[in-house]
């Protein structure tokens, strides 16, 4: 069970690496979309999969056909995201990521708060159980010391979800101590795993946001 390091892992490299605030080229590549799904709140739907964000969120659809131009409108030319933007590619090529999602408010902030998605394909028996305990096994090696991944069970309308909470503590000491909510998903063979990280101090306010996106996620095929 590789996936959740590699989701958190993407998660970690972009806001490491972010563009200062109110940057223009953080945009949005192809995917199908309602401004209307809930006020305030769009609902994005791609690879089989859909929940909301706040509408001044900004994403790139890694799951389309035109990757680049996706990575472009978010990067640009900047010398200085050279280093990221190659390895979103790689990754993006690899076919797991999905979605990127950013909070635009926070961009430039000395963290910015951002949403990750990616779809594998499973065993036949794996069981949503199964894939949290593995993901919190991964995890524990990676989290802030003193700190162990937390794991709890909530029910949505999509069934029964694994949220597993983490504290991070990034080697560059300028920036903050991140918190990381990544909720595990299961349909058939299908496993969903959709992370959202921000400063742990900011831990309330990603919450609520994470609450209210993964309310609306749904499995759409």
């Amino acid at each position: 069970m590789k996936t959740a390091i590699v989701c958190l892992a993407v998660s970690l490299l972009l806001s490491l690496n972010a563009c200062k605030r109110g940057h223009d080229r953080i945009g949005d590549a192809p995917r199908t979309e309602s401004a209307s799904f809930a006020a305030g709140w769009k609902e994005i739907s791609t690879s089989g999969i859909a929940l909301q964000f706040p509408s001044d969120w900004k994403m790139i659809d890694l799951a389309t056909e035109n990757i680049e131009q996706g990575i472009d409108k978010a990067f640009g030319n900047d010398p200085k995201f050279a280093s990221v933007r190659g390895q979103v590619s790689a990754a993006a090529k690899q076919g797991m990521i999905k979605l990127l999602a950013f909070e635009t408010s926070t961009i430039g902030s000395g963290f910015g708060t951002n949403c990750n998605v990616i779809l594998q394909d499973t065993p036949g028996q794996l069981t949503v159980e199964q894939a949290a305990n593995a993901t919190v096994q991964q995890l524990a090696p990676m989290v802030a010391a003193g700190t162990q991944p937390k794991l709890e069970y909530i029910s949505l309308n999509s069934g029964k979800v694994a949220v597993v909470r983490s504290e991070i503590k990034p080697p560059n000491p300028s920036v903050p101590t991140l918190v990381s909510l990544a909720y595990l998903a299961l349909k058939g063979t299908k496993l969903a795993i959709v992370t959202f990280t921000a400063p742990v101090t900011d831990e309330t306010h990603i919450r609520a946001i994470a609450d209210k996106s993964m309310s609306a996620f749904r499995f759409t095929n």
